[in-house]
């Protein structure tokens, strides 16, 4: 039987790898070989560079004639020769002829003078010219080594469009916070679970936001971004955050020198349950850690939250001494001890091994209770092994016949503590849970079951703290006026990203 053989041609294009420079041409002689609209092209590009240009070329396009002066354009009506590359530091060959092109290749090899052809010849020159776009005196150039221009130049257009959207930069907050929502309306829109990296991954593919960050804490659901405002782009990110179908009161959309303002009120803790308390200061920290290893922020960002933070450290010094700031775990304990003055003397069960868990694990251990950690996935590192019992959330429920406190601050999209919990717990003695979670750790339905059960939630403890009782409004007119004092510095930054 006769074997036939297939022989598979592929059209594959060599991929030529090239070193990225710009070339300093101010006053420099450059010799353009060609006078038709390739030529043209190139000649204005090295007009822009400031170069000293010679077209050579026995017939010359009009438009060329009318492109510069005398002293920054020079007119050759004759073939090419050798002799017109002396005092030549870089040379384009632009005629319709591949021998001719070829030719002054050559010529300008033996001399030295960097040379590109804009034709087939391009491979044997010494560099290829990248499709560029300059604007505001910024220039980006791309290219993909000679193996698709079609690419490069809808890659150029795409950035080029990007561009314009640079050059109306402004700094956005959306949010919202205990200020203007409920605990109970704000649960259906913080970013649990899945939801926070699928919103930031929306966010991403935006065009007309450059950088953001996602904050979501226990009373706080933010994205803070640079963006090239639009009423579409508005919209747009209500959408994404689930906040379109709230009330506009619900909700805070602050621009440029207001939303840097506001940012600088979160940092300093002005904006928190608890006026003044610092957790939110490493909240912020960790938001914009996990924002760029997302790719989501980068140095714009930093250097947003580097100057936020330094202005939040100037209003703590001008607040502090206004009230008397409770971090939400003091706040936590002293509500505990008013149910239960000696709390060293009472089961104690902690649930949950973030920032604020670990706190609070602290200010149990210095109270001098023991106590049950309940921990789900990141098993906390224990210093106190004879006053701590660790249990992961499996194991809860065997720990929940001796606990008549238990403070849960976890965050997690489903209830840890519900009806099937409580045959597990005593109905015949006082019990308290303070539930710090965001969405609740709590199910509403439980507290039917354990008439006995006093259950307190993040709203509950702000009303028993009685901010009312600090004159905030004092306190925001002093902080406003620390703001004020660094207004220089946001300046500074937005003119460094509008290039203005």
């Amino acid at each position: 039987m006769k074997q036939c053989a297939k022989i598979m041609k592929t059209n594959t294009k060599t991929e030529h790898k090239t070193f990225p420079v710009n070339l300093l041409l101010k006053g420099r002689k450059c010799l353009v070989v060609g006078g038709g609209s390739v030529a043209l092209h190139k000649i204005q590009l090295l007009l822009k560079a400031h170069a000293h240009v010679t077209v050579l070329a026995p017939e010359i396009d009009p438009e060329i004639t009318e492109l510069g002066s005398p002293d920054s354009l020079s007119i050759v009506k004759s073939k090419f020769e050798p002799s017109y590359l002396k005092g030549m530091a870089l040379v384009f060959s632009a005629t319709n002829s591949g021998t001719v092109n070829s030719e002054v290749l050559e010529h300008c090899k033996k001399q030295g003078i960097l040379c590109c052809a804009v034709d087939e010849n391009w491979k044997d020159g010494a560099f290829i010219t990248p499709a560029s776009i300059e604007k505001d005196g910024l220039m980006v150039s791309v290219s993909t080594g000679g193996t698709s221009c079609r690419r490069s130049r809808l890659i150029k257009e795409k950035i080029s469009r990007h561009m314009d959207f640079i050059s109306k930069t402004e700094m956005l907050v959306i949010g919202t916070d205990q200020n203007y929502l409920s605990l109970n309306e704000r649960e259906s829109v913080h970013l649990v679970g899945d939801r926070f990296d699928c919103t930031g991954e929306m966010l991403t593919n935006l065009l007309g936001v450059h950088e953001f960050m996602l904050v979501n804490t226990c009373n706080r659901i933010e994205v803070v971004a640079f963006v090239s405002p639009s009423q579409p782009l508005e919209k747009l990110l209500l959408k994404i955050l689930g906040f379109d179908i709230l009330r506009d009161d619900s909700y805070y959309m602050k621009y440029g020198y207001d939303a840097f303002r506001h940012m600088s009120f979160v940092c300093a803790g002005l904006m928190s349950q608890t006026p003044g308390e610092k957790h939110i200061t490493a909240q912020l920290k960790s938001a914009l850690d996990y924002s760029k290893s997302k790719g989501w922020a980068g140095k714009l960002m930093q250097e947003w939250f580097d100057n936020t933070l330094h202005i939040s450290k100037h209003i703590r010094q001008i607040v502090e001494p206004m009230f008397s700031a409770f971090e939400i775990e003091d706040l936590s304990l002293k509500y505990a001890s008013d149910i239960f003055p000696d709390i060293s003397k009472h089961g104690v069960m902690l649930i949950g091994t973030g920032i604020i868990g670990q706190a609070i694990a602290e200010k149990l251990i210095a109270k001098g209770c023991s106590f049950t950690w309940c921990y789900h996935m990141n098993r906390p590192e224990v210093k106190h092994g004879e006053k701590i019992r660790l249990c992961n959330l499996n194991e809860m429920k065997d720990h929940l016949p001796s606990a008549e406190i238990i403070i849960s601050v976890a965050t997690t999209p489903a209830y840890l503590i519900h009806n099937g919990h409580a045959p597990f717990m005593d109905q015949t003695r006082k019990m308290l849970i303070i539930d710090l979670g965001i969405p609740r750790n709590v199910s509403p339905e439980f507290k039917k079951l354990m008439p006995n059960m006093t259950i307190a939630d993040l709203d509950d403890l702000k009303h028993w703290h009685r901010r009312e009782a600090i004159d905030m409004s004092h306190v925001f007119d002093k902080s406003s006026q620390a703001v004020e004092e660094h207004r220089p510095q946001f300046e500074k930054l937005m003119n460094g990203i509008k290039g203005s």
